[in-house]
This record gives structure tokens, C-alpha cells and sequence, in this order.
């Protein structure tokens, strides 16, 4: 289930974005805003309301409008597949790095770790569109279970 984010936050990050409010788009906004950790185009499928009719494809071109817009960013964990976070500085490069295990191949957001900004220490002429880091390793889970 869902849980609405209050006062319209959703529909208001969408109009600051000049994207349209729709009721899809405003659950995957909040979808996103509910989860734990970054998520799939397919859990974010599954996990859409009763009653919001969203195809595959309406989903991908609404996460593709979300990130172009710096609403959201997204993470390969090395599978092939995207996994996709609101974003909190408004870019579409990342603001924090990413925990990734090495054996579930489950994905996290660590926002409360800062990344370097490298746009003074470049030559002129060097314009950084996206940064990315990643730190690799088992998570709590499957570091307990190996023992």
C-alpha cells in the first residue's frame, strides 16, 4: 500500500518540474518517496494503487520524464537493469554514493554521505553532466548469513 505524501508534495514537485500532474505520475512519485531503497521499473509497477492504470510503458516514460526533469536519478547495480530513487539535489547526476551488494544485488541510497564536487579541479573546457560512485560489498543480510 501506499501511503499518500502529505499535502500534495507530489503533484507540487511535478509542477515546480513543469511536468504534468497526473494521478500515474503522482503514485510513482510517491511510490518512490515510500521506498527504502531504490526500486525497479517492474517493483514499481507491481506496486502501483488500485484503480491508477499505468502500462509498462507509461511507467518507463515517466521515470525517463523524471529524470531528464532531476526529479529522480538512477542506479545499475551491474545486472542490466535500472533501479530508480527520488532525487534530492535536483540534478540528474547523483548527490550521494550507492551501497550495492555483491550477492543479493540489492541497492541503497547512502544520502547522508556527501560526494566530492570536481567541477573546480577539471581543465576549462570540461563540462561534468553525471558523477557516480558506488561502494560494493555484502549487506547486513547477507553478511549475517554468511556468519
Amino acid at each position: 500500500m501506499v501511503i499518500k505524501m502529505k499535502k500534495d508534495i507530489a503533484g507540487n514537485m511535478l509542477k515546480e518540474a513543469g511536468l504534468k500532474r497526473t494521478s500515474g505520475r503522482k503514485a510513482i512519485i510517491n511510490i518512490l518517496h515510500e521506498a527504502s531503497r531504490p526500486l525497479t521499473q517492474q517493483e514499481i509497477s507491481e506496486r502501483l494503487p488500485a484503480g491508477v492504470e499505468l502500462n509498462y510503458a507509461n511507467v518507463y516514460r515517466s521515470l525517463e520524464a523524471f529524470l531528464k526533469a532531476g526529479l529522480v536519478h538512477r542506479v545499475e547495480t551491474g545486472d542490466r537493469v535500472w533501479r530508480f530513487a527520488l532525487c534530492g539535489c535536483g540534478s540528474r547526476g547523483h548527490c550521494h554514493p550507492h551501497f550495492i551488494c555483491n550477492s543479493c544485488g540489492a541497492a541503497e541510497c547512502l544520502r547522508d554521505i556527501k560526494m566530492p564536487g570536481f567541477s573546480r579541479r577539471l581543465e576549462k573546457g570540461y563540462v561534468i553532466q553525471e558523477q557516480e560512485y558506488y561502494i560494493k560489498g555484502l549487506c547486513r543480510e547477507c553478511a549475517a548469513s554468511r556468519g
